[in-house]
């Protein structure tokens, strides 16, 4: 038998540059770092870069903290806005970045992939929020954590991005929920389309009683009250939830409380404003930290 020594070589450099790139990726050590992650097979195809802080070399006690990041998609200016706090705290930070390539307009990121450009339901599985359970599980497997839940902060975009996977999926592990500074909301209103509303969608009272049931913070800058802001949505529909970020974030409040109330739910929301800031991320995280502190 002849034996083709070449393909033996190629296939063996090919079996350790696999092997050396999963082991890469499979590890979080002290300090900053990222890796790519296609774990979650329905968006395989679509993978995400996490970006991550560790305060430690051996994380797997830390509480894990995912971090979700603005319109801008930069992952890694998050990320390093956690540093000081983690360090201080001892926070695991992951902030997983949603590209515009793979995750394009707030179609994607924001409203989670839930239609398409024409507005026809998209299938669970592959909504951009559907990726964040097994990204945890991922996260847990390769530290060796034995945490069973995880807490959710996010800025702008971010926030929209965690208040609506709240609102559409409220079986999640997420122990603590803060969305700061939202440029504007799904509200809990079954007579209005989505996105500012919940008609067209799957949910049901069960599922928002459930999403009700949730820890969320819904955390205002005091000073983050421009109307004129480039990143703020101006469609009639958001116009009614008020002329800046601040009136908005009271507006969902107020609204979601009264739809609890009218549904006679428990109703585990809260609403907390932050003075002298604006529509910062980084001093709306260091108030943010403070709830944590008390999970």
């Amino acid at each position: 038998m002849k034996i083709n020594y070449l393909k033996i070589i190629v296939l063996t450099a090919s079996i350790l540059l696999f092997n050396t790139a999963q082991k890469t990726f499979a590890q979080i050590s002290k300090g900053t770092g990222n890796f790519m992650y296609n774990g979650y097979k329905p968006l395989a195809d679509k993978p995400i870069k996490v970006w991550y802080y560790s305060p430690i070399d051996a994380p797997a006690n830390l509480p894990i903290v995912f971090v979700m990041h603005g319109v801008k998609r930069n992952g890694d200016d998050y990320r390093d806005n956690w540093i000081d706090l983690a360090k201080k705290h001892n926070l695991l930070i992951i902030v997983p970045e949603f590209s515009k390539e793979y995750y394009p307009k707030s179609r994607s990121y924001n409203l989670g992939n839930m239609f398409d450009t024409e507005g026809n339901p998209i299938k669970e599985k592959k909504w951009s929020y559907s990726v964040i359970e097994p990204l945890f599980s991922h996260i847990k497997n390769i530290i060796e954590s034995k945490q069973k839940s995880y807490i959710l902060f996010g800025h702008s975009a971010g926030a929209q991005f965690i208040h609506r996977f709240v609102l559409f999926k409220p079986q999640n592990q997420a122990k603590l929920v803060i969305s700061a500074n939202a440029g504007w909301y799904t509200m809990p209103d079954f007579g209005t389309a989505f996105p500012y509303g919940l008609k067209n969608t799957a949910t049901t009272s069960k599922g928002l009683g459930k999403s009700f049931d949730k820890k969320l913070i819904i955390l205002l800058g005091e000073d983050d009250k421009d109307p004129n802001h480039k990143h703020l949505r101006k469609t009639a529909e958001a116009m009614v939830q008020g002329a800046h970020r601040f009136e908005r974030g009271q507006y969902f409040y107020k609204e979601s409380l009264h739809k609890a109330e009218e549904m006679n739910v428990r109703f585990n929301w809260e609403i907390a404003t932050v003075p002298n800031v604006g529509h910062q991320n980084s001093k709306m995280a260091v108030a943010a930290v403070s709830y944590m502190a008390e999970e």
